[in-house]
């Protein structure tokens, strides 16, 4: 059996989680809002820290040049003062302090334009490359050192003209007065105008650096404070709300366990892949026979013990549906095929058959489907009571049929039915117990009893009596599967023996009642009918033939001779049954091919029965369709018996005997009246045990006429 697919089961909606911990992700959201302030601010200082010590490195840099700056034009200022003394004297050392001095004023271009690019970037930040790496270094903002930097502004605009002059070669040759005068005020200027300011700056820069430590400090220290502080807080808060979550979860976990205890229904949830959840009530589990059943699936559970497995893929769709939004769950409730179910549940002494109703219904998790709720309860009680009223009901009805049927029939007709009905069922026995010896013996067998039985068919329903009928029709569906099997054993009689009793005790109940009815026993009156056969025959075609949508007029003579014996007359009238049912059944035609065949709507049948010496003469004729010997070739091409080839060499006299063969029948499906090629059969049989002639005559379109000959003396 397949199982469904598995599919995930429906989560509860998101928004709904949000609400229950609305408070505890408000809580989260601001501890993580104060961690990035702490971090932010930590970086952000430590940034300005960073920035503060490169300010510093340039700073520095700015202060290794500017004494650079001073050695070089003091070098320059001494190398031109001797270069002057030189020159007039010897012209040799005044050239070589002359190299000297050019070669410094390149040093001092290069440390002039050093210290503006240093100063560019302390000024308006920029690019620095310091001992391993380039960084980018931003201006400093800080009041207590814009008044060094300004003051260093100023004198460094101060130094510049003098250096530029200085570095200019030109003026030591052409006027080295000029030269010298420069070099002589730049060397008068005050160095300290151009360092104090230097100082001041990296003091500053020093004391903010140290003061910014201090701040991280405190950020790191009161961050860290805050996060233990709040840690504990929400530790001890979110242990506190555990802790009535748990009361509250213990709480209705044991209402529930409690419920799930005494509850006398089995209930537990059943997830889309047809799980069974984890919490059930202890009922189920008596109820179903089985134990640990959290987690397995129901079909599974359900498979080995339900005696209509059918309904398990049934009731998955059901389940499926009962998943599906667009079905309304009201509109598909009479769907459910686990209804008072048939479950063969085991037990210590072997098992025994409950019956259980499972009913379903939806568990929403705000709008969506999450779960169904599945209930099942013991309706076994209930059921037997139900069967056992239906029985009594049945019975009582039963006998009422009987009764008016018994009440509508010649009595002497009735006795007689009994008798013969009584008479084939110790000959069923006795057929039933005769030794068999090869497989033919069986076959042999079913072919007596379903003769019998259909015989005895024919004559209940000539009588009306249709609890009989229907006993004997179901008793020839059980003959009909014996038949078809191609190997039979004494086993396979079992269920057939069982049939023939209940047919055999019901002659003895409506034997029963007909004494009481006919005043053996009782004060009853017996009325005995005028004709009776002929009465009763009339009723059995009007019925036959209302069933089969057919007009039909019996004619009916000599069925009522007193002078002859109960056992012919029986014989005979089961012959008469048999050959009426077959002329209506497949002779007369339907009122409609009847008007196209210029034919009266209602057809005529005739039964007669004549006294010829010691011969009696049986005839059924009626005014149908003739026998179609075309159908009747088809057919045996059908069920093998002839070749396409073979069967148009069979003459009408050789078809006609098929007719009469056991199990031959044109009719494709069978039903109460015919289509189980018995009936013929048995107005052969007996014939053949009476010692007696069938003669048959039929025109297509016009008639058949069907003659039993047979000795008065049987």
């Amino acid at each position: 059996m397949g199982k469904p697919a598995p599919v995930e089961p429906v989560q509860a909606p998101r928004s709904s989680a949000f609400k229950r911990y609305k408070l505890v992700t408000f809580s989260v959201t601001l501890f993580l809002l104060f961690v990035s302030a702490v971090m932010y601010t930590t970086v952000h200082i430590a940034t300005r820290i960073e920035n503060n010590q490169l300010q510093i490195d340039v700073v520095g840099r700015l202060n290794d040049h500017a004494h650079t700056l001073l050695d070089s034009a003091q070098t320059i200022y001494l190398q031109n003062q001797e270069y002057s003394e030189q020159s007039v004297d010897n012209n040799d050392v005044a050239l070589f302090y002359l190299n000297d001095i050019v070669a410094e004023q390149k040093q001092l271009k290069n440390q002039q334009q050093s210290f503006e690019n240093l100063f560019s970037v302390f000024q308006q930040g920029g690019k620095h490359t310091t001992a391993s790496t380039t960084k980018t270094v931003h201006p400093v903002e800080l009041d207590s050192v814009q008044t060094a930097k300004q003051k260093m502004e100023k004198t460094w605009q101060d130094y510049q003209p003098l250096i530029h002059d200085m570095a200019d070669s030109a003026l030591i040759t052409h006027d080295p007065q000029r030269f010298g005068q420069i070099a002589h005020s730049f060397a008068g200027k005050n160095p300290n105008d151009l360092y104090q300011p230097l100082e001041s700056i990296i003091q500053a820069l020093h004391t903010d650096i140290q003061q910014q430590i201090t701040l991280l400090r405190w950020v790191q220290t009161i961050g860290i404070v805050a996060s233990l502080c709040y840690f504990l807080f929400f530790v001890y808060f979110l242990m506190r709300r555990l802790t009535r979550a748990d009361d509250v979860a213990d709480t209705a976990r044991r209402e529930t366990e409690e419920i799930m205890q005494t509850v006398h229904n089995g209930l537990f949830l059943l997830n889309q892949d047809l799980s069974i959840g984890s919490q059930y009530s202890k009922e189920l589990e008596r109820l179903l026979g089985k134990k640990q059943l959290g987690g397995k699936n129901l079909l599974d559970v359900l498979e080995d013990i339900i005696e209509h497995p059918e309904d398990l893929e049934v009731a998955a769709s059901f389940v499926r549906q009962l998943y599906n939004p667009r079905t309304k769950e009201r509109l598909i409730a009479s769907l459910n095929p686990l209804i008072r179910t048939p479950l063969r549940i085991p037990h210590e002494t072997g098992e025994e058959t409950r019956y259980l109703n499972f009913t379903f219904h939806r568990v929403y998790h705000d709008k969506d489907i999450a779960r169904v709720l599945v209930n099942v309860s013991d309706v076994t009680h209930a059921v037997l009571l139900e069967e056992k009223v239906q029985q009594e009901r049945g019975y009582n009805d039963w006998h009422v049929e009987i009764i008016s049927s018994i009440l509508k029939v010649d009595p002497l007709m009735m006795a007689d039915f009994i008798v013969y009905t009584q008479q084939r069922n110790r000959k069923i026995n006795e057929k039933l117990k005769e030794p068999v010896q090869v497989q033919a013996d069986f076959f042999d067998k079913l072919q007596y009893i379903s003769r019998e039985v259909h015989g005895l068919k024919g004559d209940a329903s000539s009588l009306n009596l249709q609890s009989f009928v229907l006993l004997a029709e179901n008793l020839e569906i059980t003959l009909k599967s014996l038949k078809d099997k191609n190997r039979l054993t004494g086993e396979d009689f079992l269920p057939l023996t069982v049939s023939l009793e209940e047919l055999f005790s019901l002659t003895q109940t409506i034997d029963d009642l007909n004494r009481r009815i006919s005043g053996k026993g009782s004060s009853a009156p017996t009325v005995t009918q005028q004709e009776p056969i002929k009465k009763q025959m009339t009723k059995f075609v009007a019925e036959l033939a209302e069933r089969n949508g057919k007009l039909v007029d019996l004619g009916c003579v000599g069925m009522d001779n007193p002078a002859l014996n109960m056992g012919l007359k029986s014989n005979l009238r089961e012959m008469a049954v048999q050959l009426l049912r077959n002329a209506v059944v497949h002779g007369i035609e339907t009122p409609a091919v009847r008007a196209e065949r210029n034919k009266l709507n209602t057809g005529h049948v005739r039964v007669e029965m004549q006294e010829d010496g010691d011969l009696i003469r049986l005839t059924v004729q009626d005014d149908g369709n003739g026998i179609n010997f075309d159908h009747i070739r088809q057919t045996l091409v059908d069920k093998g018996v002839c070749t396409p080839e073979s069967v148009t060499k069979l003459d009408t006299n050789t078809l006609i005997q098929y007719i009469f063969v056991h199990g031959f029948s044109t009719q494709s499906k069978s039903n109460e009246d015919a289509g189980r090629g018995v009936g013929m059969d048995v107005v052969h049989e007996r014939v053949k045990q009476m010692g007696g002639k069938l003669a048959v005559a039929t025109r297509a379109g016009a008639y058949t006429s069907i003659t039993v000959t047979v000795p008065r003396k049987f």
